[in-house]
Formats: structure tokens, sequence, C-alpha cells
């Protein structure tokens, strides 16, 4: 069996008093099991200022996580603030560990990630909980692939670092007392676990009809648009003028039909290169068609709580993780904490949980292994 427990802080001023909050809400003396870790969502100078590192010297267990634009959990919601979720059993195995620098590449890196991760589990592995860096060079696919071939395909479910900076400069992977941009951390789970996947996306009448083709791309980076540069597209949709793109660019929905198979991969750009390319938050296959989306606040807030009761409706779950893509706060307008608020007053108490705004999001597409996947413009819930 396994048990969870949240907690949240908005004091940022005084590391001593916001330690005393988190500890009181979760109770580790009283609370924890033979096998205990935690997964943490946070403003990003919760991270700088100290304050994770001596919690975890006082929690004494593993923490992952990220940083994020807002987050939520059953003890409040918002944007400047700390939650935590600590999950402990008798009976399921849960182990932590953190890569290297990826800056070299992520095969090596992630092997010895997932081999140290492996220590403790007598059983093959049913889950792995991942915090990934935002590292522009590498699109989040790149991460799915590398992690499923040396785990042999376990579903893996996770998040990309993001922050409130302009340029995403303050976006870090937590990892116990550490915070890096180049790292990533994972959590791996065996014995008694049963975890559940569900993900949603915008519904089909907010994409519209019209379509163009990739017609030059170099892995993430969005080259040629229908034979000509992607600029001229942009400028051609609105996106852009005069050769400088739309602030709001980054918030706009590429809906690809991926291998031609009708089965809709939505991308985001993320940034705008020296060349003239667009820095996508996944692969941007050459050949592919995709139309354009669009965003609307209610339709984002009703496939949360979609995505919520019907993960809901599984038996014998005691723990719930939920990530948002953080395109999907721009249809919000100046009702930033829309979402957070929705999800709070959604879950209430029914079950420990935390939410948290995501760089790119990481589900696999069923509960079975081998079925790995990255999306942009997603909500995405695992629950065990």
């Amino acid at each position: 069996m396994i048990k969870s427990y949240s907690a949240f802080t908005s004091e940022i001023d005084d590391v001593e008093v916001a330690i005393s909050e988190i500890l009181e809400q979760l109770e580790p003396e009283k609370n924890c099991l033979k096998y205990t870790v935690a997964v943490v969502a946070c403003y990003y100078e919760f991270a700088t200022s100290g304050f994770i590192a001596e919690l975890y010297r006082r929690l004494g267990f593993p923490i992952i996580g990220a940083t994020a634009t807002a987050i939520s959990t059953n003890r409040g919601f918002g944007q400047l603030d700390f939650s935590i979720l600590m999950i402990t059993s008798d009976d399921a195995v849960l182990t932590a560990a953190c890569s290297d620098s990826l800056g070299d590449g992520l095969e090596e890196p992630f092997k010895k990630m997932y081999r140290e991760a492996l220590e403790g589990h007598a059983e093959e592995p049913k889950l792995i909980l991942g915090a990934a860096p935002l590292m522009l060079n590498y699109a989040g696919d790149h991460y799915v692939d590398a992690l499923s071939k040396v785990s042999d395909g376990v579903p893996h479910f996770g998040t990309l670092a993001i922050d409130n900076t302009i340029d995403y400069s303050e976006s870090y992977v937590i990892f116990n007392d550490r915070f890096e941009k180049d790292v990533y951390g994972i959590i791996v789970c065996s014995g008694n676990i049963n975890p559940k996947f569900l993900y949603a996306s915008f519904s089909s009448n907010f994409i519209l009809a019209q379509t163009a083709t990739i017609t030059k791309a170099e892995g993430n980076l969005l080259q040629e648009i229908d034979g000509a540069p992607t600029i001229d597209y942009m400028e051609k949709m609105g996106l852009a003028e005069n050769g400088k793109v739309s602030n709001i660019l980054h918030a706009v929905p590429f809906v690809l039909d991926h291998d031609g198979e009708g089965i809709p991969v939505s991308r985001v750009i993320l940034a705008w290169d020296e060349n003239g390319y667009g820095v996508c938050g996944g692969l941007m296959p050459e050949g592919t068609r995709f139309c354009l989306g669009t965003w609307d606040k209610s339709d984002v807030l009703g496939t949360t709580v979609r995505t919520i009761e019907d993960v809901m409706l599984n038996e014998g779950i005691s723990t719930l993780i939920l990530f948002s893509c953080l395109a999907r706060s721009y249809a919000l307008g100046t009702d930033i904490l829309a979402e957070t608020e929705k999800v709070n007053e959604t879950i209430a108490e029914r079950i420990p949980y935390v939410f948290s705004y995501s760089g790119g999001e990481i589900c696999p597409v069923s509960d079975s292994a081998n079925s790995n996947s990255f999306h942009n413009n997603t909500v995405i819930a695992c629950a065990f």
C-alpha cells in the first residue's frame, strides 16, 4: 500500500518558518514507512535560497522535482509558493537518482543514473517519475527515447522545468540539496504499485482547418514550412511582422498529423534562434502536415476537470500527480490562477496530489510498457 501526504507554504523570506510549516503538515516522524520519496514543484527562489537543501537535510529522504510558474496542492495554490508530495510505502520500493550533466549527451548519464536508481529493487520497475531540464538543444522526445532505451520501456511520467522569467533562465531540476539546469532526476518504483495514466489536449473544434507541411527541419529546429523560411509562414499567419515574431508565438499550438496516422501530436515553439529557426519543444519531422490550434479558457479548464474525474475512477489509488503545459495557462488571460484553483476545488481532500505547470509533459499513451511519449499543450495525470 502507498500513502501520500501533501504540504504547501507561501513563506519565502524565513527558511525556518517555511520548514516548520512543511514538517507540521507532513509529520514525517509519524507517517514515513519503509520507503519514502518526495516530489516537489515550486517557485524558483525556494531552490536558490537554500530552503530545499535545508528541508532535505531535515527530512532525510530523496526529493526530486522542478521549478514551475504556478502550483496547486490540497493545502493551497499560487505562483510564488512551494509544494511537496511525500510518497511512502512498506511494499512498494521507491528509490531516486540524478544524472550527471547532460551537456555532452544523454546516453551515458542516463545509463549511470538508472543503474544507481535500480539499487535495492528485487523486481522489475513499474514506474519512473522524472524531472527534466529545459535545455533547448534537446527536444523532449530525446529524453523520452533515451530513458526508454536504458529502462527497456518502463512507463515514464514527468515534467520539464520551467520558471516565471522571460527567457526561462531560472528553470531548475531539483534533486535533494541540489538545483541544476542540466541534470535529470528520477524516482524508480517497483513492487505493490499499479500506475494509471491519462492525458488530454484541447478540443478538436479549436484546431484550425488550414494545413501546412514541414519541409525542412533538424530535430526540434523548425526551418522551413511549405518550402519557404519559417518566418515567412509566421508573417502569413499574422504571427510575425517585418521578420520579428509575435510575443504570443510560444502560446500557439502546432498540431501535427504524426507519421500521417491521423494521431494529433501537439508542439510549441519555445524560442527563436539566431538563424531565424523556431526552437520547438519536441521533434518536428520533415514531411509532417500540421494545423495551428487556438486556446479557450473554458476548454482548458474543462479538459483539466475531465482528466481529473476520469483518472479518479480508478480503484485503489492514493496518490495523484498532474502537470499542465505552460502554454495552456496563456488562455486564462489575467485569471492566471484559474486552472490551479480549479484543480484544488475539483480534488479538494479526495486524494493527496500535486499539480504544476510544465515546460513539456512526459506521459505514456497507455498503461502498458513501451508507450512513453512526449507532449506539448496537454494536461497529464498519473495516479497510483
